[in-house]
């Protein structure tokens, strides 16, 4: 981010990316949710002692006091400026749990999951759902059942994407729920957004921003004779350009809907041994493509060819200009590989083998400099330009035989720590909820690890799945056909 005044930031185009995308059926936002242990506590946690809480935690990250402010016609990227008005009644919201139980309280995550964020204040909402429950306990396989806390807070926290990536995510929930009492202090802010100097400095600078585009064209089109030199001597694999389409390659409805499954580690510890090499990830996808391909197959749509994933790759820490943590040039950080999850292949182990070997190739494709070198074009780009693309997105056409690249998402955020704490409750289990767009209605998001499970959010159109409880008992199906093998042989 280039410093343009004390507390007004401008975004890198990564972010603003975000930004000029926003639309009711393209949100950009990162929802995660913490689950506290609150059974000992006297009494739940109100509204005004949440607001205080929070109060003395603003100073941690920029966008508590800060919304995004954009340039007239997009004559530059926005900036994050100072919000004078800021009311922490507008962000931090409680409420009790509507009724005992997991799926009552998915339906009211998913609500709030879904509403747009009011991009004209600081871009985050809290939420805290007191008295969380179980409901008949050990009936049922229900992520929140038999050996949770008699009573529970749910912290949901929501903000937009241009403020941070997954990594960052988990960085913030540390500072906010660790055990570390002190905070810092909300930084001081002397000067406002002012448009007028804004617009003036666009256009003072619009001469350098088209030198920079074209040295940034020049620059990705040496890349690209790089890449297909490298492809053609087999250096790297592309990915396939196309995947066949299905259900969840639509456009969505108005309704999102999220469900959750804690797969336990014996079995995707039996899984990685049976297939020599394998790693967490690839049973993860694994276990994801097997429900995928089981769950279309009883919908009579089997795809005529292999589906595959988006698959974000954390940057952070790899080269320049690339943090190591949250704080840096830019709030988002990733590569987007394109895994094929071969949901073409019948038997469990042989998909496991066949998604490594892909994870593998799109990891080398993703960290080749020629590659990186290509995908920082968007570094160069003008703002109107990427607001053009963002644009174009809402009028993309989703109704064809294939669809480009991937076909869901399959997103790994590592677990955040278990000494995390709401006042003096303590964390019972995390999980994150991704948005779904026009084109991509299922993703899904993995938590790992903590103890002995890992947590395997999915978020998707409940008109594109209305059996959420049906897909979550395929992941453990899935996951089991994997491990089976493994203990067969007694390895």
């Amino acid at each position: 981010m280039r410093v343009s005044g004390a507390g007004v930031t401008q975004l890198a185009p990564q972010d603003a990316e975000f930004v000029y995308s926003e639309s009711s059926r393209h949100r950009s936002n990162i929802v995660v949710v913490y689950l506290f242990d609150t059974s000992a506590e006297a009494a739940p946690l109100t509204e005004p002692e949440a607001i205080a809480w929070m109060r003395a935690r603003l100073g941690h990250a920029g966008m508590f006091t800060r919304r995004l402010r954009r340039v007239p016609l997009d004559l530059d990227l926005p900036y994050w400026a100072p919000d004078p008005r800021m009311n922490l009644r507008d962000h931090v919201h409680v409420s009790p749990a509507e009724a005992p139980g997991w799926d009552p309280l998915r339906r009211q995550i998913s609500r709030i999951a879904d509403a747009p964020i009011d991009l004209t204040r600081p871009p985050w909402e809290l939420h805290f759902i007191t008295g969380v429950t179980t409901r008949e306990r050990g009936l049922r396989r229900d992520p929140i059942s038999a050996g949770d806390p008699d009573r529970m807070t749910a912290a949901v926290l929501k903000f937009h994407h241009s403020a941070g990536d997954g990594i960052a995510t988990r960085d913030l929930g540390r500072r906010l729920f660790g055990p570390d009492t002190s905070h810092p202090p909300v930084p001081t802010r002397p000067r406002d957004w002012s448009t007028a100097t804004a617009v003036t400095r666009a256009l003072a600078s619009l001469p350098v921003q088209c030198l920079r585009f074209r040295r940034g064209l020049a620059a990705a089109g040496a890349a690209d004779e790089r890449i297909r030199a490298e492809v053609a001597d087999g250096t790297i694999v592309e990915p396939a350009l196309s995947r066949p389409s299905c259900r969840f390659n639509r456009p969505i409805s108005a309704e999102l809907t999220f469900d959750l499954v804690i797969l336990p580690g014996d079995q995707i510890r039996a899984a990685q041994a049976a297939a020599d090499g394998a790693t967490v990830n690839d049973v993860m996808l694994a276990t994801i493509s097997g429900a995928l391909r089981t769950y279309l197959s009883e919908q009579d749509e089997s795809p005529d060819g292999s589906l595959a994933a988006m698959v974000p790759m954390s940057l952070r820490g790899t080269g320049k200009g690339v943090a190591d943590g949250p704080e840096g040039p830019r709030a988002t950080h990733l590569a987007l590989m394109a895994v094929d999850l071969h949901t073409d292949i019948g038997d469990p182990v042989d998909r496991l083998r066949a998604i490594g070997a892909s994870t593998r190739l799109e990891k080398q494709r993703s960290r080749n400099e020629h590659v990186r070198r290509s995908a920082r074009r968007i570094e160069s780009s003008p703002a109107l330009l990427l607001r053009l693309a963002g644009r174009a997105k809402a009028f993309k056409d989703h109704s064809g035989p294939t669809v480009e690249r991937y076909n869901t998402m399959i997103s790994n955020v590592p677990w955040a720590g278990d000494d995390l704490l709401l006042r003096s409750a303590p964390l019972v289990r995390t999980f994150g909820i991704l948005e779904i767009l026009d084109g991509s209605g299922l993703r899904h998001l993995i938590v790992s690890s903590r103890g002995d499970g890992v947590a395997v959010s999915f978020s998707t159109d409940a008109a594109m799945m209305p059996d959420t409880d049906r897909y979550r008992d395929l992941l453990r199906d899935s996951l089991r056909d994997l491990a089976e093998p493994a203990r067969e042989v007694g390895i």
